[in-house]
């Protein structure tokens, strides 16, 4: 019986199998490693070990789930959340708002475009949240790996936590603040947002980034660096 190559790349198998590892299946399914993991361990994505122990995955199932998740439509709540709070980041970096904020100037070039990153990250998991396709417990330990980066890029960018804390912060109010905003046009008679659950919709981003914030507190006060 052919064995996965317990390296990071790909490994074609006798039986013409394409195995690939953890890493470069929730790449292509453009998920955190923690959430295919999970999708493993509750089999909705058949996978095996090798004899290092090391996850791999079929290719065919990879794009089998990919398949799935493309078809898996926005709800219009989501598709307007993520353009309102995409258009104020935006702005905010455009018009020189940012630079306004003491906790900015702390960044240096590797934080900002990490945490930007992940801000995008966050924006994907709130979509699949407010999609209603996500268990909770699944959005849940997706949002602690998320805030454990978080607080990585931190430590590792030796920006103070007070200051990683206040910028998460200010990007919650945007949450928040397009939230609301969206809401008062629904209660003006906008056919267009009818029947969209703003409400339901903060609550959800509220319980995301509650366990967010925590996790980056702990992982940046951590100096011991993890290992894989």
């Amino acid at each position: 019986m052919a064995t996965s190559n317990p390296s990071n790349s790909s490994h074609t198998s006798q039986s013409g199998d394409e195995w690939m590892s953890l890493r470069e299946a929730a790449d292509m399914l453009g998920m955190h490693p923690a959430t295919v993991r999970l999708w493993a361990d509750r089999n909705e994505i058949p996978s095996r070990r090798t004899s290092g122990g090391h996850r791999r995955f079929r290719r065919t199932d990879i794009e089998a789930r990919l398949r799935q998740e493309t078809e898996h439509k926005s709800s219009p709540a989501a598709q307007l959340l993520i353009q309102s709070v995409l258009g104020r980041v935006r702005l905010a970096l455009t018009d020189g708002t940012l630079d306004t904020f003491p906790w900015y100037q702390h960044f240096n070039e590797k934080a900002r475009e990490g945490y930007g990153m992940l801000g995008r990250r966050v924006l994907e998991l709130l979509l699949r949240a407010i999609n209603n396709g996500t268990p909770n417990d699944e959005l849940r330990s997706e949002a602690v790996a998320l805030g454990i980066q978080y607080g990585s890029i931190t430590r590792d960018s030796h920006v103070p936590v007070a200051e990683a804390v206040r910028a998460f912060l200010y990007f919650r109010t945007l949450l928040d603040e397009s939230v609301l905003q969206l809401a008062e046009v629904r209660s003006s008679g906008s056919r267009e947002h009818q029947d969209i659950p703003w409400v339901e919709s903060l609550y959800k981003i509220q319980t995301i980034t509650n366990e967010i914030l925590p996790s980056l507190i702990e992982a940046a006060l951590n100096t011991n660096q993890a290992t894989s």
